[in-house]
């Protein structure tokens, strides 16, 4: 029989689900806040299936992992570690968050648009003033780098509010018609220079690590707003600072940072025209909660799969970091 090890938050309907597709095949152990260490890395070692988000080196105490269910859609965590068991198979949660992080993305990008940053500083200083004209999105040219899940979820939620919406992948497949073009790679610079709002939903890969460098950035629009909900590493950092002090950008959005947590003393915190939140976009989870039924649902569809003997889905590969195409 094999040993299956959650260490992700579940209520007692989990907790029945996983004990019932379980029977006479695995047993489930959860593990409890006032489990010792020693308690835990026997379980560890034991497990032949883990679902959650351990530490990379807690798998130092694994002997018999064959698949880790996370429940992160971004998992560079366990791919950059290099102590992810060799052999064994890691799915993410690709999918699983498209509603909650297009609702964070698209808040920010209205947020830019409408000046409702500089709005809220005014209410402090308990002054009423108008600023200056606010960004329009009729006519505008949206740029979704990352068309996956996340990202075209935010293009469809925008497709009656812009003119039009290029999508930037980086394999060309069938795509939705909510876009008007879908672009590889290849093709970015030049629809960076088009671009009027630019969202960002791509993982962390060998591929997009600094994939808007200092060149790039330069070659946006200076009054385009840029927001980035993948992975921090996507952006150069310091380049952004200095085109924001040197006044491009009408408004930029980070719900992530290289590193996280931001660091006090960083100079992005006291940048104009910058909306920080703290990787946050998913922080809806809590029992019972609708991300919390999406999330759990999938994955133990996923675990019922694989006790079965078939291919768990949303295999991750570990030579391009994105999930493995059938």
């Amino acid at each position: 029989m094999k040993q299956a090890l959650v260490v992700f938050p579940c209520g007692e309907d989990v907790r029945e689900r996983l004990t019932k597709i379980g029977e006479n095949r695995c047993a489930f152990s959860f593990k409890e806040r006032d489990w010792t260490p020693e308690q835990y890395h026997t379980a560890l070692k034991n497990a032949h299936i883990i679902i959650g988000e351990p530490r990379n080196e807690d798998f130092a105490y694994c002997e018999h992992l064959q698949w880790m269910q996370s429940p992160s859609s971004g998992v560079n965590y366990y791919m950059d570690g290099g102590k992810f068991p060799k052999g064994a198979i890691l799915t993410c949660m690709t999918g699983g968050y498209g509603s909650v992080l297009a609702e964070h993305l698209l808040a920010m990008v209205l947020a830019l648009c409408r000046r409702l940053p500089e709005y809220r500083d005014q209410q402090h200083q308990h002054t009423w003033q108008l600023r200056k004209f606010d960004k329009q999105l009729s006519g505008s040219t949206l740029l979704i780098l990352g068309a996956g899940d996340i990202g075209t979820t935010v293009a469809r939620w925008m497709r009656p509010m812009v003119g039009k919406i290029i999508g930037v992948r980086r394999v060309l497949r069938e795509f939705p018609d909510c876009y008007d073009e879908m672009v590889t790679f290849a093709q970015l610079d030049r629809c960076l220079a088009e671009a009027d709002i630019i969202v960002c939903a791509l993982p962390h890969t060998p591929e997009t690590a600094c994939l808007l460098n200092e060149d790039r950035l330069r070659k946006t629009k200076k009054d385009v707003v840029l927001v980035n909900g993948g992975r921090g590493s996507l952006i150069d950092q310091e380049a952004l600072c200095r085109l924001l002090d040197e006044g491009h950008f009408w408004g930029v959005g980070l719900e992530v940072t290289t590193p996280e947590p931001l660091p006090a003393d960083h100079p992005l915190w006291d940048k104009p025209r910058l909306i920080i939140t703290p990787h946050a976009a998913g922080n809806s989870f809590e029992l019972g909660s609708p991300l919390y039924h999406t999330i759990w649902d999938f994955m133990i569809q996923n675990i019922s799969r694989y006790l079965q003997g078939e291919e768990p889905e949303n295999q991750v590969d570990f030579s391009t970091g994105y999930r493995k195409t059938k």
